[in-house]
């Protein structure tokens, strides 16, 4: 059975996170989980998507989208470009997806958060969000990111 994951990531490596996701639809790759990350930007009275970053009060409606999902996913996926590290959005997810998690984890919340290097990326910073709340960082490897999905984080 798929896990349930949502995916941070930069918004400026959308084309790279596309071509991840693409990989557990090919069925010569073992990559397998449930996205449950936001599909479609939300969008404010205007029908624009809004912008704002995590701690501006008119990102509420972005924040509460993403705990929704949150809600539903089990494990969260970092993918890690060369300007992730500078993302409030990322971290702000990390975060919060620690503190949710952690009620039902307690001490073992760190095993249901993992970074990944995009493959085209030369000089990746980790996100600083993910010290002491994530298992160690891999370079580009899905396999190695799939055998950690099938792994049970509360074991």
């Amino acid at each position: 059975m798929a896990t349930n994951v949502f995916v941070s990531y930069d918004h400026d490596d959308q084309k790279q996170v596309g071509a991840f996701k693409l990989l557990k639809s090919n069925p010569n790759h073992p990559l397998d989980f449930q996205d449950h990350s936001l599909k479609n930007p939300v969008l404010g009275a205007s029908g624009k998507p809004l912008k704002y970053p995590p701690s501006d009060a008119r990102s509420k409606p972005v924040r509460d989208a993403i705990k929704k999902r949150f809600e539903l996913a089990s494990k969260l996926v970092v993918l890690i470009g060369d300007a992730t590290h500078k993302s409030d959005w990322v971290d702000w997810e990390i975060i919060t997806f620690y503190t949710m998690k952690e009620e039902i984890s307690g001490e073992n919340t760190w095993k249901r958060i993992r970074g990944m290097e995009l493959k085209s990326s030369a000089n990746v910073t980790k996100p600083s969000a993910l010290n002491d709340r994530s298992t160690k960082i891999l370079a580009w490897d899905p396999e190695a990111l799939d055998k950690w999905l099938d792994l049970d984080p509360d074991a």
